[in-house]
C-alpha cells in the first residue's frame, strides 16, 4: 500500500474522485482515506500546511501504518533560471531547508554549519538536505518525461521578493519552492520509508502579483501526474 500525502484537501480532490473501493479511517483524530487507485492500494491523507503540522501527522501516520512508500504532491513556486512554468511539473531529487539557519550582513549560513554541538544519543542530528528515493525517482521520470528533475527548497518564509527568491535559489540551487517537503522527507528517513514528491507549478516565487499566480492550476496538474504515475506502474522498486 502507498500512502499519498497533501497538505490540504484541495490538493486531492480529483485523487478523491478516482479513488474507488473507500473506507473512512482514523489516526488520532484525523479522517483519511483507504481505497484503490488506478489498481493500487492507497492511504490518502492530508498534514496539514507548514513543516512542523506535516512532521507532526506523518509521524502518527508512519507510526500507525507502514505504507511502502509515500508519495507528497502538492503545488509549489518556481525559482527565476529554474526554466519552469505555471502548469509545469516538478520531481524532487532533493529536499533542502533553505531558511533554516542564520542571516548575518555578509550571507546566510545554513544551521548545520553552525557548528552548533549535537548529541545524537539524545536528540536526532539536525539535517539540512535529504535525497529523496533514487528509484522511485528514476521510475517516476521515465514516467513522465517532461517533468524538471531537481532540489526543492522548504520554506516557513515564502520569497516573494525578487530579491530573495535570487537569494534563496543561489544559496541551495533550488528549482522549486515549498513549505512541507524537507519535513516530510526528515520523517521518511526517519521511518525508513522511500519518498517522491511531485509538484505542480502554480506561481514564480518573488512576487504576489495575482495575474501570474493559478493556484488551482498547479493543483491540478500535480494530480494528473500522480495519476499518470500510478497508471503506469509506479510502485517501490528494490535493486
Amino acid at each position: 500500500m502507498m500512502l499519498i500525502l497533501a497538505a490540504t484537501p484541495a490538493e486531492t480532490a480529483l485523487l478523491r474522485r478516482h479513488l474507488v473501493h473507500v473506507e473512512t479511517i482514523s489516526c488520532a483524530d484525523r479522517e483519511l482515506l483507504r481505497g484503490e487507485l488506478c489498481g493500487t492500494g492507497i492511504l490518502l491523507a492530508h498534514g496539514g500546511i507548514g513543516s512542523m503540522l506535516m512532521a507532526m501527522q506523518l509521524t502518527r501516520l508512519l507510526t500507525s501504518h507502514r505504507p511502502e512508500a509515500v508519495l507528497l504532491c502538492g503545488c509549489g513556486g518556481s525559482y527565476p533560471d529554474s526554466g519552469l512554468a505555471v502548469g509545469d511539473l516538478a520531481l524532487a531529487g532533493t529536499e533542502i531547508y533553505g531558511d533554516c539557519g542564520v542571516t548575518t550582513d555578509t550571507g546566510f549560513i545554513p544551521l548545520e554549519n553552525l557548528q552548533i554541538p549535537q548529541e545524537p544519543r539524545y536528540a536526532p542530528t539536525f539535517q539540512q538536505s535529504y535525497n529523496l528515493d533514487t528509484l522511485l525517482l528514476r521510475k517516476a521520470s521515465q514516467l513522465l518525461p517532461e517533468a524538471h528533475c531537481g532540489t526543492f527548497v522548504t520554506v516557513n518564509n515564502c520569497s516573494n521578493s525578487h530579491e530573495l527568491s535570487l537569494q534563496l535559489q543561489q544559496q541551495t540551487g533550488g528549482i522549486c519552492e515549498n513549505m512541507e517537503g524537507a519535513a516530510v522527507a526528515q520523517v521518511c528517513a526517519e521511518f525508513s520509508c522511500p519518498l517522491l514528491e511531485i509538484r505542480g507549478i502554480s506561481n514564480p516565487t518573488g512576487t504576489r502579483a495575482g495575474h501570474l499566480w493559478d493556484i488551482p492550476r498547479g493543483m491540478r496538474v500535480a494530480q494528473e501526474g500522480v495519476l499518470t504515475l500510478l497508471q503506469g506502474g509506479l510502485r517501490p522498486i528494490t535493486e
